[in-house]
């Protein structure tokens, strides 16, 4: 009887325990490369999802980044990801590489940490200015990536073609890596001050991070609500002695509109009852605010995050 009583229990109890998995709905979050900010920040808004314990389960994938991200999105691919406010602008409208192919279900669920536009360079390349990368070889992104983006936008401002130097289309750790192995004189990374490739690229070469500081880049940031200057302090990086003017665009956190409201509204209630956690994740997120969520937007909030946001008092 004994024995009868603890296959009844142990059937009961995989009964429940399957229910509850049934009931679990399971998103997937698109970041970006593991060597980048993304990863670890959808990696740690994946965890907050999980301990909120709302019947939600996320896992995360590492990906071609941001326009890779909003494609997937639009498809069905993903259920949130991070992407550049400029490019989820793009999408959203229209423009640029979306030319013709608007993402218009695209929403945001939250605005988080600057990402300026770094431009690092060996310094046995002499390169002191940006306009210095003519003649030099130098990485400007993969192709459907949210660097690639912000590079051609910063080249254009700069009257300065691709075809005008040495253009490699490289991901952003192919980049650093022949950065070290000499085989480019420069790359550029959209990327939260701090990054882990940038720490060690510094750490362990001979490199120089130039000012993206250009007048041209002023008109940039006067036109795009999407693009801010930002200043990296002295000593951010090994060998930086003074203060540096970088300018660039946002991360944010987004879906689409096929994601149910109610989803969004948990996801967004789990981060910001645990913004402190958040916050310590990286050291490009340690002055987020929650009202950063709500700057900087490349496309309407998602009617989930907002409902979570006026509940809050940020709205």
């Amino acid at each position: 009887m004994k024995r009868l009583i603890v296959v009844l229990l142990a059937l009961a109890f995989g009964l429940v325990t399957h229910q509850a998995l049934a009931q679990r709905q399971f998103l997937t979050i698109g970041t970006a490369s593991v060597v980048g900010i993304y990863y670890p920040v959808g990696g740690a808004t994946g965890q907050i999802i999980n301990q909120a314990d709302v019947g939600l389960r996320a896992t995360v994938e590492a990906t071609g980044g941001s326009a890779f991200n909003v494609r997937a999105l639009a498809a069905g691919e993903l259920d949130l990801a991070l992407a550049q406010s400029d490019v989820v602008y793009q999408a959203y409208n229209g423009e640029a590489a979306f030319e013709g192919e608007a993402v218009s279900e695209l929403r945001t669920v939250m605005g988080l940490h600057a990402e300026p536009l770094h431009l690092v360079c060996s310094r046995e390349s002499g390169i002191t200015n940006v306009r210095d990368i003519v003649g030099k070889r130098v990485n400007i992104g993969n192709p459907g990536s949210g660097i690639r983006f912000t590079v051609e936008q910063a080249l254009r401002a700069l009257e300065i073609d691709p075809d005008d130097f040495d253009a490699y289309n490289l991901t952003a750790p192919e980049g650093v890596d022949f950065l070290r192995d000499r085989r480019v004189d420069c790359f550029f990374f959209t990327v939260g001050i701090g990054g882990a490739a940038l720490q060690d690229i510094s750490t362990t070469q001979d490199v120089v991070f130039v000012p993206m500081d250009d007048p041209a880049f002023e008109a940039l940031v006067e036109e795009f609500p999407y693009f801010a200057f930002t200043e990296v302090p002295a000593g951010t990086y090994r060998g930086q002695e003074g203060d540096i003017t970088l300018f660039g665009v946002k991360a944010l956190f987004v879906t689409t509109t096929d994601l149910d409201e109610e989803v969004v509204y948990k996801v967004t209630k789990a981060v910001l009852d645990n913004l402190e956690d958040f916050t310590r994740i990286h050291p490009a997120l340690n002055l987020l605010t929650a009202e950063d969520f709500l700057s900087g937007l490349g496309a309407p909030l998602h009617p989930g995050a907002e409902r979570a946001y006026q509940e809050a008092g940020l709205q």
